[in-house]
This record gives structure tokens, C-alpha cells and sequence, in this order.
């Protein structure tokens, strides 16, 4: 067979895999959640003034429903939380981002989590939300602790979970393996031409 020939049989090989392979897109899901607080009350200690709180008091977190989930202790209660990939809250001018949370994560419908600010080697600023609405637990809260000046504040609300989705199409592994058999076929070609010549 000529190399005319053997090129053009390659090549029809070749457009002939690329039709029966079926490329379906595959979507990695990374979920995020937006949260409210309504209804934050606070109490001061020592009789200070009021904080000005604009609510409702909001924030957002992600994670990635493929990840391994984190057991909540204790077991009985029988719930698993992904970890979070992504956090943003701001609670009296302070911002928490991913990196001052600790503990626990969330899913699509309930949240685990709590964070904290320091000054100095003063914790000025912290909270916590639990939102499990499902029977058996307790009625989902937020709790916050706010210090300013000499004066303590403690802050509760009614925390609210609202869902969006962000799908990202991502190569299936059977595209994947028809370049690098194309790849491959070129080289090929490539060095059969070569050694001829």
C-alpha cells in the first residue's frame, strides 16, 4: 500500500472514531447557598448603645456535592455536611471570609457553622448559624457576639437558606481519549512522512 494510501486510511479511521464516540458534557456542580438573618435582637451588657444593624444580615456559601462529606458528632444525630469551598459574610462591618470560619460546612438545605475576628489578641467579633430545618432538630438559629469598646453585645436571628447552582462542563473521559488518539495519529503521520522522504 502506498503512503497516499495508508495516509488516507489512517485518516477515514481516524473521522470514523470520532463519529461513533458519543460526547455527552459532564458538569461538575459547585452549589451555592445565599443565607438572610431577619429578626437579629440584641442585648447589651453593661447598658450600652444600640449597634446599628442593617437587616436583614446576609451572606453566601459554596461547596462541591462531590467532595466527602464530614460526619457531624455526635453520630446519632446522623448528619453529614460537605466542607465549604467558599464563605462571605459581614457582620457589623466586620468580614468573614473562608478563612476565619471553623469547623463543620453545609449543604444545599442546612448550614453547620461558626467564625470568629480578632484584634490584637481580642476576639472583637464571633458567630454562629445552625440551620438544620428538619424534624428532630432545633429550630435553626444565629447567634453572634460583638464587643465594641467596653461594651458586649449579644446577638441572635432567624437564619433563611436560598439555593442557586453553577454547573461547569468539564471534558468527559471518552473526549478525552479521542484527542489524544488524534494527537497520537498526527505524530504518527507525521513521522511515516519523514522516513519516506
Amino acid at each position: 500500500m502506498k503512503l497516499n494510501q495508508k495516509i488516507a486510511v489512517t485518516t477515514s479511521g481516524v473521522a470514523l472514531g470520532f463519529a461513533a464516540i458519543k460526547v455527552s458534557p459532564v458538569y461538575a456542580i459547585t452549589r451555592t447557598v445565599d443565607f438572610t438573618i431577619t429578626d437579629v435582637t440584641q442585648t447589651a451588657a453593661y447598658g450600652g448603645p444600640p449597634l446599628v444593624i442593617e437587616q436583614p444580615l446576609s451572606g453566601f456559601y459554596s461547596f462541591d456535592d462531590q467532595s466527602t462529606p464530614v460526619v457531624v458528632p455526635p453520630a446519632s444525630l446522623n448528619l453529614s455536611l460537605f466542607p465549604l469551598t467558599d464563605f462571605g459574610f459581614n457582620l457589623n462591618g466586620r468580614q468573614f471570609s473562608i478563612e476565619d470560619i471553623s469547623g463543620y460546612g453545609g449543604t444545599a438545605t442546612d448550614l453547620f457553622i461558626s467564625g470568629s475576628k480578632a484584634e490584637g489578641n481580642n476576639v472583637v467579633t464571633n458567630f454562629s448559624i445552625f440551620a438544620i430545618p428538619r424534624p428532630g432538630f432545633a429550630e435553626p438559629r444565629f447567634n453572634g457576639f460583638a464587643q465594641r469598646g467596653s461594651f458586649l453585645y449579644s446577638l441572635e436571628g432567624k437564619p433563611q437558606l436560598q439555593v442557586r447552582t453553577t454547573p461547569v462542563s468539564v471534558a468527559e473521559p471518552a473526549t478525552l481519549a479521542s484527542i489524544c488518539i488524534f494527537g497520537l495519529t498526527t505524530i504518527f503521520i507525521k513521522r511515516k512522512i519523514a522516513s519516506n522522504n
